[in-house]
């Protein structure tokens, strides 16, 4: 490892400082905090809610707010024993939501230095290399999803274990290796953790047969020799053609391929794909026994199982750390839709297009959209779907890409080298998701060329399902995203390709390193060509632009490029996609010059790179960075004023619950720009409360989407298109027979909405986010109520205002359960097992069914009024028929229901009759119940709701929540910590594991 040089450290820590500074001033010194996306509505909100619970003396459990009730700490994204934050009970809320983002931003910094500076690269190549890294684009910008920025924050150390372990056969580094793991997946980010396994196992099993040959051999100074490998090159190019042709053939005769739909199981797109969630790791098992099983044992056999055994063993120590927090996990999440068994869910959301690849070079290439809508990526249209952005940019600064070009080594060099390249190269394409796929390309290319719809069908149409409803494969099947989700055991479980680029860019950003100590040490050619070439290939860009853009957009039309971020600015976006190219031009020709210096003033060539790359990252991506005033986050939102108001005066009898409409914005946003949309955005959210904006505020959500829902729960609120009557069609104003899109109105009823907050006009009652045909009828408008009189212009405008800058309206519902009520009497459901749709169809209907309901009307049905009789699971009808002897419920028969805390439910109830008490909160497994201080148990009733059965008279019941899944995961997690120290105190003696290419007289490669 190279000496360190005090000026050279002082100037990568004044440049981290400088960036942090660049990026990050407002929150510190404004008086800021992150106000975009999940950032501001999702995780500042969530997190508090879990530090009240450490606040009041309790383990954070459970959260009663959110889809009457979920497990809190079952939740993944709360990250609710990660140990880092801590800093949300060392500081004032406000100050820890900030700290906690821009910790981690710093701890991505320092473990990325930390892993180039244990290769040997140099001060100044570990500083390009950490800082590119902390403040790329689809790095910094994951403040708004906090979890994914824990994962990379931890994942250079996690690289560094893996490296010294394979390297060197160091025991401490899998013991280290087992906190990285466990920090990633505490943190929130299991996915970060899985695929850094993924690279480990593959780093193992290339040195392994190849005999640690690339430890053995490398020296720090040797350059990169050529990769070569022309056979290699065509066998790929051979297995892309036959790929190719299997999947289009496969492709062309899918509809016909597709099975019938059975009453008892999904219809998969192919019949295999329904076993290969069980097939896969069976296959996985069976070729790994077969490998390590076999008789004679090869050298490289009996060290990759050393390797392999070694990593298992960071992994299980990993598993047990978590698992206080892992079990509840997975005892949510194996309840929910992602373990369904209905086939494929939906994978390939915020998968990246291929030609944004051309951001890592310059930056807002295609404009942006955060001082107004100057983006214009939207011209480039790959699918029918308007593209998701995961990232608004993917720059890493120009200096990075020059130097890990000539870097990458796919077949010869060092063996980190090899091992980062094949990374990139893999994490970047897989990252592509849909857009890998030669159906794909396919459909694409015959809508381009006008060759009509080809064998393999049209591309995916809008808003389409999973499974298409015409038969054909998705757009994005048979590609490399679809292999991984198809053949790697569990992948499936985690969604959007974007995130693949998180180690797309650590391999870029490290290779960048080792590419400045190659230019160091004389090899300049490669990187001043590629400088030279893209300070040409820029001025050309530059002049194309100049003189065409203007015309593009007015070829092209621009209407389709309004968002919510106002209409679209063509003069912004010019000037925005002229700067990116004027600053691409400059860097380039200024790392042009610095290759020049850097062999015979490596100091200054040196100060002059990390400076500059300080420079040209603060200018390309401090943007990102979203605030609002602190201020916006501590008043009352105007909704709950509306709502309070409307309390005053029509009091509710006991707690209820509110429905919010998941997704809309207001729709004068796409007309008229704002100077600060992030700050409407923010504002806007808050006063309507979007989910999770209310959950410290008293607000109980009937229903939101968020990480992941109960499956059964799902059922109740899924929207379908469905004919409403012709008196209704007359209210609505539409056409007798027309489609809306319909959400079963009594699920809300029975799980005690009182309140709907939803959009204030609709032109499309088949949207889902704007169709509230559902919630219009039985419910009393609470605000905006319509000014008495006749309709004049004034008030005309005033209403056409309201639409186009609030554009929410707040109603009561007039047909609301109570929280808690009393039955006399029963009816068994059909019974019900595992996740699959076909036993729950006929079953849910039944239960959500009301036939005085205007729009699902269904003669072959008849209705049940749950408040006078409960739906019943089949084995326990028999203990229940007691207590359902049908005699009716009378007005005495009362019960009263009080929260003391969050995991605990207090009910008085009062029965003339022995019956059954419902609860309308989830039923969820480790909830207990007393009877009057007795135990007694908790019966499903009506699918998902808890019930008991209770004698007459008046009972005192209380619902705990009590999870084996924590407790026996506590005692795990204590156990895991214990193996993991006893591990460190092993390695401690017996520092190394004996490998093949281990000196043992130096005591490594």
């Amino acid at each position: 490892m190279n000496r360190p040089s005090a000026p050279t450290i002082a100037l990568v820590l004044a440049c981290l400082a400088a960036l942090l500074l660049a990026c990050f001033h407002r929150v510190f010194f404004d008086d800021h905090q992150f106000a975009y996306r999940d950032a501001a509505h999702y995780y500042y909100p969530l997190y508090e809610r879990v530090q009240r619970e450490w606040s009041e003396g309790r383990w954070p459990l459970w959260e009663p707010e959110e889809n009457s009730g979920m497990p809190l700490m079952g939740n993944p994204t709360a990250a609710v024993l990660y140990p880092g934050k801590v800093v949300y009970g060392l500081l004032p809320y406000a100050w820890a939501a900030r700290v906690y983002i821009v910790g981690h931003v710093a701890l991505t910094f320092v473990a990325m230095l930390a892993l180039m500076r244990s290769w040997g690269t140099s001060w100044v190549g570990s500083g390009l290399s950490a800082l590119s890294y902390a403040f790329c684009g689809p790095i910094l910008f994951q403040y708004c999803n906090v979890i994914y920025l824990v994962g990379a924050a931890w994942l250079p150390l996690g690289f560094l274990a893996v490296d010294r372990w394979l390297r060197n056969g160091s025991r401490m580094a899998l013991a280290g290796l087992a906190v990285v793991l466990a920090m990633q997946a505490l943190g929130g980010d299991p996915q970060a953790a899985y695929l850094l396994g993924l690279c480990a196992l593959g780093y193992a099993a290339a040195s392994a047969r190849t005999g640690g040959r690339a430890f053995r051999d490398e020296a720090p100074d040797e350059p990169v020799r050529p990769s070569g490998g022309r056979k290699v090159v065509a066998l790929v190019l051979l297995g892309m053609a036959a790929w190719t042709a299997v999947t289009l053939v496969v492709a062309a005769y899918a509809p016909g391929l597709r099975p019938p739909h059975p009453s008892d199981q999904p219809t998969p797109a192919l019949p295999w794909m329904l076993w290969a969630p069980k097939a896969v790791p069976l296959a996985w098992a069976v070729a790994i026994a077969f490998y390590f099983g076999r008789k004679k044992p090869t050298a490289a056999r009996r060290t990759l199982w050393r390797l392999t055994v070694g990593l298992g063993v960071a992994g299980a120590l990993a598993a047990a750390i978590t698992a206080a927090q892992l079990l509840p996990v997975i005892e949510f999440t194996q309840q929910t839709v992602r373990a369904a068994a209905e086939g494929p869910h939906e994978i390939y959301p915020f998968s990246v297009e291929p030609f944004r690849v051309v951001e890592m070079f310059w930056p807002n290439a295609f404009g942006s959209y955060f001082h107004g809508n100057a983006s214009w990526i939207d011209l480039i249209k790959l699918s029918e779907e308007r593209g998701k952005v995961w990232t608004p940019s993917l720059y890493l600064g120009g200096a990075i890409v020059l130097l890990a070009l000539p870097a990458l080594a796919f077949r010869r060099g060092r063996a980190t080298r090899v091992w980062l390249s094949w990374i990139v190269a893999i994490t970047l394409l897989g990252s592509f998701g849909q857009f890998t796929s030669p159906i794909w390309a396919t459909r694409l290319a015959a809508k381009t060329l006008h060759l009509g719809t080809p064998a393999v069908g049209p591309l995916d149409p809008v808003r389409e399902p999973p499974l298409r409803k015409d038969g054909y494969l998705r757009d994005g099947d048979g590609g490399l995203y679809w292999a991984m989700t198809t053949f790697l055991p569990a992948f499936r479980q985690f969604r959007f390709p974007s995130k693949l680029m998180t180690f797309s860019v650590l391999g870029l950003a490290a290779l960048a390193g080792l590419g400045w100590d190659d230019l160091v040490r004389g090899r300049s050619r490669p990187v001043k060509r590629l400088a030279a070439g893209l300070v040409g290939l820029s001025a050309v860009a530059f002049l194309a632009a100049f003189l065409g853009l203007d015309a593009l957009f007015k070829t092209l039309g621009t209407s389709t490029l309004s968002s919510a971020f106002g209409p679209f600015n063509p003069t912004a976006a010019r000037r925005e996609t002229l700067a990116g190219l004027a600053q691409a031009a400059a860097v380039a020709a200024a790392v042009f010059g610095v290759a020049k210096l850097a062999a015979r003033r490596p100091a200054a060539a040196g100060a002059a790179v990390l400076v500059l790359l300080t420079a040209d990252l603060a200018w390309a991506n401090r943007a990102m960075i979203a605030t609002a005033p602190q201020s916006m986050f501590e008043v009352e939102p105007e909704v709950l004023k509306v709502i309070k108001a409307a309390e005053a005066e029509k009091p509710a009898d006991g707690p209820y619950r509110i429905h919010r409409s998941p997704v809309w914005n207001p729709v004068g946003w796409g007309t008229k720009s704002s100077p600060d949309r992030v700050r409407d955005f923010m504002q806007w959210e808050r006063d309507t409360i979007q989910p999770k904006y209310g959950i410290n505020l008293g607000v109980e959500y009937t229903h939101t989407i968020g990480v992941a829902e109960l499956y059964d729960y799902e059922w109740f609120f899924g929207g379908f298109p469905y004919s409403t009557s012709p008196e209704f069609a007359v209210a609505l104003k539409i056409k007798p027979g027309e489609k809306v899109v319909y959400f079963p109105r009594k699920s809300f009823d029975m799980w005690n909405t009182r309140y709907f907050i939803l959009p204030s006009a609709t032109n499309d009652y088949m949207d889902e986010n704007r169709g509230i045909a559902s919630f219009l009828f039985d419910t009393e408008i609470v605000h905006p109520r319509r000014e008495e009189g006749p309709e004049t212009p004034e008030v005309v405008a005033k209403a056409k205002e309201w639409v186009e800058t609030k554009d929410y309206q707040v109603r009561r519902n007039r047909r609301e359960y109570p929280r808690a009520w009393v039955v006399h009497a029963a009816e068994p459901l059909t019974r019900i097992s595992g996740l699959t749709r076909g036993d729950r169809a006929g079953p849910m209907q039944d239960i959500m069914y009301d036939d005085q309901d205007p729009i699902w009307r269904d003669p072959n049905r008849v209705a049940r009024d749950l408040r006078q009789v409960a739906w019943v699971e089949a084995d326990d009808a028999t203990d229940l028929a007691p207590y359902a002897r049908r005699s009716p419920v009378r007005a005495s028969e009362k019960v009263r229901v009080a929260y003391p805390r969050s995991d605990r439910v207090e009910l008085e109830a009062t029965l003339e009759t022995p019956g059954i008490v419902v609860l309308a909160d989830v039923y969820y497994p480790g909830w207990k119940l007393t009877i009057d201080g007795r135990p007694a148990p908790i019966y499903r009733i009506n699918r998902m709701m808890r019930g008991a059965a209770v004698e007459a008279g008046t009972h005192r019941l209380v619902f705990s929540y009590e999870p084996d899944s924590f407790r026996v995961g506590l005692m795990i997690s204590a156990a895991g910590l214990a193996a993991t120290l006893g591990l460190a105190a092993f390695a401690v003696r017996r520092p190394r594991s004996p490998l093949p290419w281990i000196d043992v007289s130096r005591g490594a490669a």
